[in-house]
């Protein structure tokens, strides 16, 4: 396997890569972005692929994103942040941590305030210790608990909401976007963001690789996902492995591309798109 970083538009230009120019026997995988999906779907500017003919392979693991606050702020559930204002770190209008917060602002009534200018993760929980914002709009549960475990030991974080289609287990009482939201259209924009999270740490190919040469890659991608040797390498770095199928990423595309498109377009508004 050689990995070839391909920059440029958050993996849109990796994605139309993949997708259109790349060698179509089965050499070329793409591991772009979770949300490249949604992205498309939504009219983002630049894509140039089309989602439901994407070759799926598999996906490694998934992780529900989470949006949460610095305990001191004050800020201990949503109630409170539809109270007042409060300030999000954020990174860009295509960026997770703009996403949620306009979401939750538009969905559910809070009064999330992003200050864009923080490049990656890494800067947006640095200005939170600082103190130069209250909290983030998103970011992986997964990546909390290997990167800042101790903001979860100490309960120095606050996590308001998490978005996925299912509770992480360690998250019993944070509840779900697509469990906060009312009347079908804003549960269709909720399942519509949900949709990266439901991806995962994906990889897939041209519409044009051949069937047998797909059956060859997914049984591979099958067989490592219950590789002992893996499953113990993953963990020694807090890495969860939870694989879902080809079939599975078909159905969750297949579903949210079925979402009228009026629907699409009101979400793609919300996000600034």
């Amino acid at each position: 396997v050689v990995v070839q970083n391909m920059e440029g538009a958050a993996g849109v230009r990796a994605a139309n890569h993949v997708f259109a120019a790349g060698a179509k026997d089965g050499t070329v995988i793409a591991g772009v972005n979770q949300g490249a999906a949604m992205f498309q779907m939504l009219g983002g500017k630049g894509a140039q692929y089309d989602p439901a003919r994407f070759n799926w392979m598999g996906s490694i693991a998934w992780s529900n994103n989470t949006v949460y606050v610095w305990a001191a702020s004050g800020v201990k559930t949503l109630d409170d942040a539809k109270a007042r204002e409060v300030t999000m770190a954020g990174s860009g209008v295509i960026s997770d941590a703009n996403i949620y917060p306009a979401v939750l602002n538009a969905l559910v009534g809070t009064k999330f305030k992003v200050i864009n200018g923080y490049p990656g993760t890494n800067d947006s929980n640095l200005a939170l210790e600082r103190g130069e914002v209250e909290g983030r709009g998103g970011g992986a549960y997964s990546s909390l608990v290997s990167t800042r475990p101790q903001w979860l030991r100490d309960r120095q974080v606050n996590i308001l909401a998490q978005i996925g289609f299912e509770k992480e287990p360690d998250l019993p009482d944070a509840p779900l976007l697509v469990d906060l939201v009312k009347g079908d259209e804003d549960r269709q924009i909720a399942s519509l963001v949900t949709l990266p999270v439901a991806i995962g740490y994906n990889y897939w190919l041209a519409p044009e690789v051949a069937p047998e040469r797909m059956k060859i890659l997914r049984d591979a991608f099958a067989s490592a996902m219950r590789d002992p040797e893996l499953i113990a390498e993953a963990k020694k770095q807090s890495f969860d492995i939870r694989p879902k199928s080809a079939v599975e990423l078909e159905q969750r595309v297949r579903e949210a591309g079925r979402i009228p498109q009026g629907v699409k377009q009101r979400a793609a508004a919300i996000l600034g798109w």
